[in-house]
């Protein structure tokens, strides 16, 4: 057996310790094979690495993620391929415009990003289908370009949700953006680093807010678009960086961008997991969202986000397939399932969850 850093485990691995609670409660069993929830579920403990059996983890090291029926579903539809094409070449533009920004001190035409991602939007039929579409072009390489296109097309969608004027609605797509654009100035052998960041790393990686709140100061952008690069990692219970503000010291549109920045980081995959399933991430979004989010933000995402997987069909952990027929407001990720001919209630089944979208 060997340990394992939390952030490094992936799907087959086998647990080599049981792992207990703050109640000394053993929640997971030493012997469980590591499925993408049972990570997720780990990364919720204080622990930094667990024990793992040796002998599987070298068979994982390559593995590729799984990819659901539903993305297969959307990735395999003619509208996702028409806007795949697109997003690419849009994401190829972007890529060159901050370089000529960075390396040239060209200025930045807010104009023309804004309507790359309108231009992008404008074919996709409904907020929830831009919602697929942005999701299932998910690779491991995500770069900070496509990152921040991803970011700005959902702060988007949700500026609509939220009922924005049109003007906020430009600016909180333009944070959106634009808000890791500090990275560009960042080392790339820290920025492409697959594994975890040593307390150095992450202490360089920190500054990208504060240079990218100066490069957007430097091009004299409007001021809430420049604080959401400076504050979209502050967090509501004065956790976050690079100020430690709390709620109300919180630019408006900043709060905006920090729930899709992180549901874009969650949703994408990574060399340990695949994608994670929607329903995991509201839980998790749940459980950190009324301290670290601004509720009247975070609960019109998560609504909107669990009421668009109504009626479609999904498979529990116990291997049934059915579909979601109610989603509570108050358990948005526990909804009710009917399988079998049997409803199932997630809130009171607690040992069940949804494994994946079909």
């Amino acid at each position: 057996m060997q340990m394992v850093e939390k952030g490094r485990l992936q799907p087959g691995m086998v647990l080599g310790q049981d792992i207990y609670n703050f109640g000394h409660q053993i929640v997971i069993k030493k012997g469980t094979v590591l499925n993408d929830h049972i990570i997720n579920k780990l990364q919720q403990f204080s622990i930094l690495r667990v024990m793992i059996e040796d002998e599987l983890i070298s068979s994982f090291q390559s593995k590729k993620f799984y990819r659901s029926s539903y993305s297969e579903r959307v990735q395999n539809s003619p509208e996702f391929k028409a806007f795949q094409q697109n997003y690419d070449r849009e994401v190829m533009e972007f890529q060159r415009v901050l370089n000529n920004v960075i390396e040239k001190n060209d200025e930045i035409d807010v104009e023309a990003l804004y309507c790359q991602i309108i231009d992008l939007l404008k074919d996709t039929k409904n907020s929830f289908n831009a919602f697929d579409m942005v999701q299932n072009l998910r690779r491991y390489d995500d770069s900070t370009y496509a990152h921040s296109m991803n970011v700005g097309l959902l702060c988007n969608v949700f500026a609509n949700w939220l009922e924005f004027s049109e003007e906020d609605k430009k600016i909180v797509t333009l944070g959106g953006v634009l808000h890791d654009i500090g990275k560009t100035r960042m080392p790339l052998h820290i920025i492409q680093k697959p594994g975890k960041l040593s307390n150095e790393e992450y202490r360089i990686i920190k500054k990208h807010t504060e240079m990218g709140y100066k490069i957007l100061e430097e091009n004299c952008l409007n001021y809430h678009i420049r604080n959401v690069a400076l504050m979209h990692h502050e967090r509501c219970d004065g956790s976050g960086y690079p100020n430690g503000l709390k709620e109300r010291e919180i630019d408006y549109f900043a709060k905006v961008v920090a729930i899709v920045d992180v549901y874009d980081a969650m949703t994408s995959p990574r060399v340990y997991r695949g994608p994670m399933c929607p329903f995991d991430v509201i839980d998790i979004f749940v459980k950190e969202g009324l301290q670290k989010y601004d509720s009247k933000f975070i609960m019109v995402f998560l609504k909107r986000i669990a009421e668009s997987y109504i009626n479609e069909r999904v498979r529990l952990s116990d291997g049934r397939e059915g579909k979601i027929v109610y989603i509570d407001g108050q358990a948005l990720a526990r909804p009710t399932i009917y399988a079998d001919e049997e409803i199932i209630d997630l809130r009171k089944e607690k040992s069940l969850y949804i494994e994946e979208i079909l």
